[in-house]
């Protein structure tokens, strides 16, 4: 049987001197230290920034660069196609006649600050048949700006809008553009 007393001890590892480990100390640094243009000419940079842009890989331990991939480009998948609206001539009639000059004296009251030109329920009738309308000629093909131009009404008024109409029919946002991008319309 052996006693503890007669094992070897293992060798220590020695330590490194400290006068040793300076230079390798200092060389670490010196390699983690920010690169500098110092000494660099204005074409030599131009020529790395070059180098970059182009994506011009170093050289090999053989002296010679690698050749470079160039990958296809990505094709695109539209999801959705936005069509423009058309200009069409529409002949004019009398109830186009009589309601263009029924939209002129509400925005002339409007202007005037009578808010109160119609009553709820004429305002709920006459929403109804512009909705009811408007969605048949955008399903019959006949698309057309649902405003007469981009200024006549401001963004609030439209969101105003936007959301009586969803909450009247008990629709959220996101069902509404589900829709949008599944009808195409």
């Amino acid at each position: 049987m052996s006693s503890p007393r007669t094992k070897k001890a293992a060798p220590k590892a020695a330590k490194p001197s400290t006068k040793a480990a300076k230079p390798a100390i200092k060389a670490s640094r010196a390699a983690s230290k920010p690169a500098s243009d110092e000494g660099m000419t204005g074409r030599d940079k131009a020529n790395f920034i070059k180098a970059m842009m182009e994506g011009i890989a170093p050289k090999d331990a053989s002296g010679k660069r690698p050749p470079i991939k160039v990958e296809a480009p990505k094709k695109v998948e539209i999801l959705r196609k936005i069509s423009a609206p058309t200009p069409v001539e529409r002949k004019s009639n009398p109830l186009s006649d009589e309601a263009l000059k029924f939209a002129a004296r509400l925005e002339e009251k409007f202007a005037n600050g009578d808010f109160e030109a119609l009553t709820p329920e004429a305002t709920q009738a006459l929403m109804t048949a512009i909705c009811k309308l408007y969605s048949a000629n955008a399903e019959a093909g006949n698309k057309f700006p649902v405003v007469k131009d981009r200024f006549s009404v401001t963004g609030t008024d439209a969101m105003i809008l936007c959301g009586a109409l969803l909450k009247a029919v008990d629709l959220q946002v996101f069902e509404l553009g589900m829709w949008q991008s599944w009808s195409g319309i």
